[in-house]
């Protein structure tokens, strides 16, 4: 087994009362939630959900990175790819790639 680490954060009681209900309705406890993020997060090479900053595509990091490191233009149908990759992430999930 390898070595472990711990990790403490402080969150509002009542967000970890909620994700914690949450999370044991899935059959999940926290600290397994937790590695199953860190897991997600290494396999995606980042955070495994879009932050925006507004509706525009070209304020998604995802799109400011790919446009930055010349990986694709911006595209003409930013909900459409969005949506795309929205779902290969999902179908991934589902296929169990933790």
């Amino acid at each position: 087994m390898q070595a472990q680490s711990l990790i403490q954060i402080r969150v509002d009681r009542p967000l970890k009362e909620e994700v914690s209900e949450i999370f044991s309705s899935l059959g999940l406890d926290m600290s397994t939630a937790v590695r199953m993020f860190f897991q997600r997060c290494r396999l995606e090479k980042g955070i495994p959900f879009s932050l925006t900053l507004g509706r525009d595509g070209a304020e998604t990091p995802r799109a400011r990175i790919g446009i930055a490191k010349g990986r694709w233009r911006f595209p003409k149908d930013w909900e459409k790819l969005d949506k795309k990759l929205d779902k290969q992430i999902e179908d991934d999930f589902y296929e169990g790639s933790f």
